[in-house]
């Protein structure tokens, strides 16, 4: 049997049709595009074989169609026998995290992304009218502490660091006037490169504070259980203890720096302690193990939210290294 870390990908990973293949293979996946759809008040279906790039990539959007093919990973790999150790998603992918180790059902799930949805795209609209036009970048070649120690020493307002991806690799969010000012800087300062990034809104960073009041209030209203399989959180890279720590957890991260860097090392200290695992990324579009490829951590990442790439998991695993 395949023991697998699982890694839910976040906004980012969306492209038209994705999850469809899954959709022809399985009728518990189809199944789950109804309730995903009903609970949702959208089409899902619709938009994902019908939608444009452009489509895909409006926040309210995109963070309900990557949950659903997330989940219909999650549903074939379980129909395929894969024995589930641990937890853990960027960003968004969080809460199918959560959804995959028992903290809450499939219709909360999609209940929560929904609202998280709408209330980030409220929050961005209302940051631009306040703030100007705001954006992300990836900075590569430097380290989280670096950045952060250099837009605090330059003084650089309305700029902040706002996932720690890897190692060498951070997104900066804020100010699109900011980020260009930064871009000189850190390019002064040892970075290769400042890759601006096409995102709709600021988030991970304190533009974000009004939605994660209003989120907090509605997640209160929401039925939350203790983890039942091992969880770890991107806001602090470690495992989730309780209910009411995943809830906390939830509400914070809109506004908090991703610490993805830590999430995977905690991943790799809890592969070391298995025989044998594959670590896979649930989604079709190579991001999460990309980065674990740049990270330079040890074993190996692989995408697996394909039919093809679930169809030769058991091949796989004889033939590549997953385990010490």
């Amino acid at each position: 049997m395949v023991k697998l870390i699982a890694l839910y990908p976040g906004q980012g990973s969306q492209f038209p049709k994705m999850a469809l293949d899954l959709f022809d293979a399985s009728k518990k996946v189809q199944d789950l595009f109804a309730l995903a759809s009903e609970v949702c008040s959208e089409d899902l279906y619709k938009i994902l074989s019908e939608g444009s790039e452009q489509d895909l990539q409006d926040t309210r959007v995109t963070q309900l169609v990557v949950t659903l093919a997330n989940r219909a990973a999650y549903t074939r790999l379980q129909e395929k026998g894969v024995d589930f150790l641990c937890h853990a998603g960027f960003s968004l992918g969080e809460l199918s995290a959560y959804a995959a180790g028992g903290i809450f059902d499939e219709k909360t799930l999609f209940t929560i992304v929904k609202k998280r949805g709408l209330l980030m795209a409220k929050a961005a609209g209302e940051a631009e009218k306040k703030q100007g036009k705001l954006g992300m970048a990836a900075v590569i070649g430097l380290g989280f502490a670096e950045v952060e120690t250099l837009l605090k020493t330059e003084k650089i307002e309305g700029l902040y660091c706002a996932n720690d991806n890897g190692p060498k690799q951070v997104v900066i969010s804020g100010r699109e006037s900011m980020i260009a000012q930064a871009k000189d800087l850190l390019m002064g300062n040892g970075a290769r490169k400042v890759i601006p990034l096409k995102v709709s809104g600021p988030f991970h960073t304190p533009f974000m504070d009004d939605a994660t009041a209003e989120f907090s209030e509605f997640l209160a209203s929401c039925t939350f259980f203790d983890p039942i399989e091992p969880v770890i959180s991107s806001v602090n890279g470690d495992f989730v203890q309780s209910k009411k720590e995943a809830l906390s957890h939830i509400s914070r991260q809109l506004a908090s720096p991703l610490r993805w860097t830590a999430t995977m090392q905690r991943a790799v200290a809890f592969a070391d302690k298995q025989e044998s695992v594959l670590i896979g990324e649930l989604g079709g579009k190579d991001v999460l193990s990309g980065l674990w490829r740049s990270s330079g951590l040890p074993y190996s990442c692989k995408c697996i939210g394909t039919e093809a790439a679930i169809e030769t998991i058991g091949i796989q695993e004889k033939e590549v290294l997953y385990g010490k």
